[in-house]
């Protein structure tokens, strides 16, 4: 009886040890893919908010519809900080400031340029 309950405790530290694996390496690809902002993002969503840096955009000819891609520090709206990915069709312009919504496991999934008296000032404070 010790014995079985040896081997099933040993198969379940194996599968929750797997189990934590996976999921770390998946955690690993979404953020190598969509930045923290996909991780970090509540489930509902979240707006942040970043400011266009040319200086940091690849040319990703991976994807010939949205070739540029983009690698940006993003502040959330009560200032914290995180890193977003973005591929666009063209590049933007420089310098601009971007309001986006993002959402867990997605990352952005829509953006809008705004202006500098739309920005929350902690945000603004963290752009400058």
């Amino acid at each position: 009886m010790k014995r079985v309950i040896a081997v099933v405790a040993v198969a379940i530290c194996l599968l929750l040890g797997g189990a934590g694996f996976a999921v770390s390496k998946l955690g690993e690809q979404f953020g190598n893919q969509f930045g923290d902002v996909a991780l970090s993002a509540p489930l509902a969503g979240g707006v942040y908010y970043t400011q266009i840096d040319n200086g940091c955009v690849v040319r990703d000819d991976a994807d010939p519809d949205m070739p540029y891609r983009y690698e940006l520090t993003a502040y959330a709206e009560d200032g914290s900080q995180t890193t977003t990915v973005f591929h666009t069709s063209r590049e933007l312009r420089d310098g601009a400031y971007l309001r986006f919504d993002a959402a867990f496991l997605r990352g952005m999934i829509s953006w809008e340029e705004v202006q500098t008296d739309e920005l929350p000032a902690v945000v603004l404070d963290r752009l400058q």
